[in-house]
């Protein structure tokens, strides 16, 4: 067939498949919708913003994976609330898809009816004066088995109590609580809540003794005009601009409003202690970025939803498909290719790192009194330490004097470091005075400890590292940089009054805020206390005439901000990178600054808009500039702004005094029916004083943009920029750095067949040495669906750059039998090396490509209904350095062989499925690839490569009958390989069958026969290793509420022993005996009673068991 038909071939396909597409396309259903649900650590119960959901049309799918009903989760269609049977993922973003009732009934429907009551006998009135008889009143006359009138709640959940145990294990208890509330307590009263609890153990008493050891516990109860929250709150205060916090809290908040009056409280326990870092990015790296604590060491731990992330002035969103992804345990975010990250890039992020010193406490407190044109409010806020409460345990008297003594001062704050009674360290007498002498690990007399007190301030100094410890030598006298003892935790206690009232009346503004600030680095002593409080005060005025369209208009205005060298607000008070728009000198700062302003502005609805402002700044580091701006802009079929932006300042004491900034910048865009044409440029010059060179850097950019207009269906995107980088030389600017950036996005409208693409290319390059960095970042989705013929399909490819530490896998021979690992790092159990794990503190550069591919074909008839076709392929791939084509579907072959991989994943499935409810020939046909290579250790790789296939019949011979018989071939390999040792290298083989035969008379009784036969070996091997596995499996109910099941196997072996893929601790084949129990009884018609056992014997080893036994009661 020549070229020409088989193109016309591939056109008549492509024909044949987008008419009959074009005509199919649907209106999209109002009725449906997808929600985004935030996983919260622990929590299973999630409610939707929706009811009366469709049944059927309900999904839930996170990342690229979908989840199973039934399986992974189930939801209350009737009220709207998602149940999950997994343990979730902290941080994970769930998409929950259904249809519902577009005007939906209510849950509930109550009838009131009014009868008339009958008139009384006038005569007999008049004639039979006696006394009233007394009125019931409602309260006491209401049945309290009844719900008051207007009052409805609704409970759902689940509460477990369970008791694990097991032959190498000591029995503990466990308990588990689901718990979700909502109704009405009175009219126009709601609550709802939610109260998880799977972690906490319980104590003595049955119950936990801390709010903050349950999981998720938040109660809201709301009414007209009041609202109050209980458990895990989010506190936001937001009182003039020397007040301004946000916090994730456990414990109580209340909000009350009446006319104009407002008031709110809230007293809580924080979950962590407030941060915020800004950085730059790195050239090609995605991330991750390291977030740190307080002492700029690596964060621990996150506090869970306590981030805000800023790139670039912009607030992001997060979630694997949106903008940035953290970990909250590493303490590590990484933005995604949506946001792409440059040198040029600034980040900012606030968060809560976990606590390590004192549990700590919040109050706060704030009012607010408007009438007419006046406004006046005040609020008080604290936020500190429990000294009563250290988490690393209680205080000693010694400790506490010492720290009695120490005041602010964190070098004095140092505890007793040496514990008599066996450690590393001897006592040594010399004529000098007595010293500590490092013997060997555990084999001293005395436990020293040393701290870091600075060169020439210490008698001791770091020697080597002996057993993973670090020792320490005596140097005499101050002539070391660490001395004996331990840091102790100085508690802090931190308040902020916050004062403030307004005038606006017309055109009109006046605005005058103070504050007040107390913070004490150490409430265990009076020292250095009298610079603990500090003063705030702005005052601004406002004038704005408008026409009445509001498109024309003038105003000015000014403002004036004073703030002490002492006052310590919770949060920064100036936005990210601030500084850099005064020509600040790195880590001076800006926070406490004097400030003067005025500024104006004329509109015109031809004319645009003008706006010009004149400030004066100086800080507590002498430090004073003037900044002038100008800006216009204007808007309609030609959209334009320009900007100005110049501040010039100097440093009285340093060498470079001048400092500040000129920013020049200037966008233009056109607004058209075919296309969107915008370019930007920019001029940005920045100055900072010094006292070592002169500090100055230049940016220039031209930025152009090419998009369709919204009226087309398709939304099409071209991009592109250079960007160069200069630095002060000789007095000159010199320049460096240059990136060109190209960037592309291409998204069609809602149809049969939708297409999503989007890259970006970076190239970054030092003009002295003419070295590159390039980038690339891409992501495409294509869906398919033809509903006719049965078919879907979907692809996806998605190309980051992100960063990964450099590592070494270390074994040390300690001899034979003492250790736990074999000579490649292997866990053996009974072996001769120890492993160490080496990460160092540099990172590599490492791309990343990631393809899932799927094409599905299920039956459309009713005669093969349930019969399928599914295909799916998947790869990853990383590499050092910069990926390749190949990279984005990684073959097999170069992912075991290729060296720079640092890691490679494929997975290659094909299954079918036909006739699954033929009684006669239901078949399945599997086959399977499984390839992964993990090099991300420097001396260490190893790879494996799994391949099976597998067919199964499934017959019903009778109504009560269903046989089963399926046979698998399977080959395993896998490598090690490790720097200075000798490779390992092992395959598998195996073939096995494996029939069972089921009867089931009713939902009562179900018995099954179960049979496997397996012949497995060693590649190159000729005899085999045979397993016989039978035994039965049944299930039986007893009585009207319980239910047995029970299964056991048992094998037999013959031929050689069986083998590992790779040594383990683990035995290789199955036990000889392996059999479980479980019994379940209904004792109320929602709680139950469950009884599960497990045993496992193998040859040469102790019998294991397991079990449990559990309550779980439903609500």
């Amino acid at each position: 067939m020549s070229v020409r038909a088989l193109g016309s071939l591939g056109l008549a396909i492509a024909l044949g498949w987008a008419v009959p597409a074009r005509a199919a396309i649907e209106v999209p259903d109002p009725a449906c919708g997808t929600w985004p649900v935030v996983v919260r650590g622990g929590a299973v119960i999630y409610p939707l913003p929706v009811t009366f959901l469709r049944a059927g049309t309900e999904r839930v799918r996170v990342r690229d994976r979908e989840l199973m009903r039934d399986r992974d989760f189930v939801i209350d269609r009737t009220r709207g609330v998602l149940r999950l049977l997994v343990a979730p993922v902290a941080g994970e973003t769930l998409w929950v898809s259904a249809c519902r009732l577009l005007d939906p009934p209510m849950l509930e429907r109550r009838r009131y009816e009014y009868r008339r009551s009958i008139a009384p006998d006038r005569a007999a009135g008049d004639t039979a004066r006696g006394p009233l008889a007394a009125t019931p009143r409602p309260v006491t006359s209401r049945i309290p088995s009844e719900a008051p009138l207007g009052s409805e709640l609704t409970l759902a959940g689940s509460k477990t109590l369970a008791v694990e145990f097991g032959s190498n294990q000591d029995a503990f208890l466990k308990q588990s609580l689901d718990l979700t509330v909502s109704g009405t307590l009175a009219p126009g009263v709601e609550v709802s809540g939610i109260l998880t609890d799977r972690s906490a153990a319980l104590g003595a008493g049955g119950a936990s003794e801390e709010l903050r050891s349950l999981d998720r516990l938040l109660l809201k109860v709301r009414s007209p005009g009041a609202e109050a929250e209980l458990g895990d709150i989010t506190v936001r205060v937001e009182r003039g601009p020397f007040l301004r916090m946000e916090r994730r809290l456990q414990g109580v908040s209340g909000r009350v409003q009446r006319g104009g009056l407002e008031g709110s409280l809230a007293a809580a326990s924080a979950e962590g202690e407030y941060r915020r870092v800004e950085f730059f990015g790195i050239e090609g790296r995605q991330g991750p970025y390291v977030l740190t604590n307080a002492s700029g060491e690596a964060a621990i731990g996150i506090v869970t939803g306590s981030e805000a992330v800023t790139l670039d002035g912009e607030r992001l969103t997060r979630g694997e498909s949106a903008d940035y992804s953290i970990d909250y345990e590493r303490g590590e975010i990484t933005f995604t290719n949506h946001r792409p990250v440059s040198s040029s890039s600034r980040v900012s992020v606030e968060y809560q790192f976990d606590l390590d010193r004192f549990r700590r406490n919040v109050t706060v407190a704030s009012s607010g009194w408007a009438t007419g044109p006046w406004r006046l409010g005040a609020s008080y806020a604290s936020e500190g330490d429990d000294r009563g409460r250290p988490i690393a345990g209680a205080l000693a008297v010694e400790d506490r004097l010492v720290l009695s003594g120490a005041g602010d001062s964190v070098e004095r704050a140092i505890g007793s470091g040496v514990t008599a009674g066996g450690g590393d360290y001897d006592l040594v007498q010399s004529p000098g005075g007595p010293y500590y002498a490092f013997v060997a690990p555990d084999s001293g007399d005395f436990d020293v400890r040393f701290v870091f007190v600075g060169s020439g301030r210490g008698d001791y100094l770091d020697s080597a590292s002996v057993a993973g410890r670090t020792t320490f030598r005596y140097a005499g006298a101050a002539a070391g940089t660490h001395a004996i003892g331990r840091s102790l935790p100085l508690p802090t206690t931190h308040h902020v009054m916050s004062l403030g009232g307004g005038y606006q009346r017309g055109a009109v503004t006046l605005a005058i805020d103070g504050a007040l600030s107390e913070l004490d680095r150490n409430s265990f002593s009076s020292l250095d206390d009298r610079d603990n409080a500090g003063g705030a005060l702005e005052g601004r005025m406002n004038y704005e005439r408008h026409s009445a369209t509001r498109l024309s208009g003038a105003g000015f205005g000014a403002r004036i901000r004073a703030v002490e060298r002492r006052f310590a607000p919770f949060d920064r008070l100036e936005r990210a990178y601030a500084e850099e728009g005064w020509g600040v000198p790195v880590g001076d700062d800006l926070d406490h600054q004097r400030t003067a302003e005025v500024s104006g502005f004329v509109r015109d609805p031809r004319a645009g808009e003008w706006r010009a402002s004149v400030s004066g700044l100086r800080t507590p580091n002498r430090y004073s500039a003037v900044r002038h701006a100008l800006s216009w802009s204007r808007s309609g079929a030609l959209n334009a702004r320009a900007l100005w932006d110049r501040a010039e300042g100097r440093a009285e004491d340093r060498t470079f005094e001048r400092g500040g900034r000129d920013l020049r910048s200037a966008d233009l865009s056109l607004v058209s029916r075919w296309l969107e044409p915008a370019v930007r440029v920019l001029w940005d010059e920045r100055r900072s004083p010094s006292d070592s060179t002169e500090n100055a850097a230049r940016s220039r950019e031209l930025a152009g943009e090419l998009k369709a207009p919204s009226r087309f269906a398709w939304r099409a995107r071209l991009a592109g920029s250079i960007r160069r980088e200069a630095y002060v030389q000789a007095a000159t600017f010199d320049d460096r750095t240059e990136a060109r950036t190209l960037g592309a996005r291409l998204e069609s409208a809602p149809a049969p067949i939708t297409l999503a693409l989007e890259g970006q290319r970076r190239d970054y390059r030092t003009l002295a040495s003419g070295e590159r960095v390039r980038s690339d970042l891409a992501s495409l989705l294509l869906r398919g669906t033809r509903p006719t013929a049965g078919l879907s399909g979907q692809a996806g490819v998605e190309v980051t750059s992100e960063g990964q530490s450099v590592r070494l896998r270390q074994v040390q021979f300690v001899g034979a039998g003492n250790g736990a690992y074999d000579s490649l790092g292997n866990l053996v159990g009974a072996g001769s090396y120890d492993l160490v794990l080496v990460t160092g503190a540099e990172l590599e550069r490492v791309g990343r490509a990631a393809t899932s591919a799927r094409l599905a074909w299920q039956a459309p008839s009713d005669r093969f209904a349930g019969s399928r076709l599914e295909l799916v392929f998947e790869s990853e791939a990383r590499r050092r350095g910069t990926l390749n084509v190949l990279d984005l579907a990684v073959p097999p072959r170069r992912a075991l062989g290729d060296a720079d991989l640092v890691r490679g994943a494929i997975t290659q499935r094909l299954e079918f499925e036909g006739a699954p409810s033929s009684p006669r020939a239901a078949v399945r046909v599997r086959l399977e690839r499984r390839v992964s290579a993990d090099r991300s250790f420097d001396n260490f790789a190893q790879t494996r490569d799994d391949r099976s296939a597998s067919a199964r019949w499934r017959g019903r011979p009778g109504a009560a009958w269903t046989a089963e018989l399926e046979g698998r071939a399977v080959r395993q390999a896998a490598s090690q390989a490790f720097a200075g040792a000798a490779p390992f290298r092992r395959t598998l083989e195996e073939i096995g069958l494996t029939t069972q035969l089921a009867f089931s008379s009713s939902t009562r009784l179900r018995a099954v026969g179960v049979g496997d036969l397996a012949w497995t070996r060693s590649a190159g091997a000729t005899e085999r290793t045979r397993v016989v596995r039978v035994g039965p499996d049944l299930g039986l109910a007893v009585g009207r509420a319980g239910r047995v099941d029970v299964s056991a196997r048992r094998a037999f072996f013959s031929g050689p022993a069986p083998l590992s893929l790779v040594p383990s601790i683990d035995p290789a084949g199955p036990p000889r005996w392996d059999a479980t129990l479980r019994v379940d009884y209904r004792v109320l018609e929602s709680s139950t009673v469950g009884i599960s056992w497990a045993l496992q014997d193998r040859p040469g080893r102790d019998l294991l068991q397991t079990g449990r036994a559990e309550v779980r009661a439903y609500f």
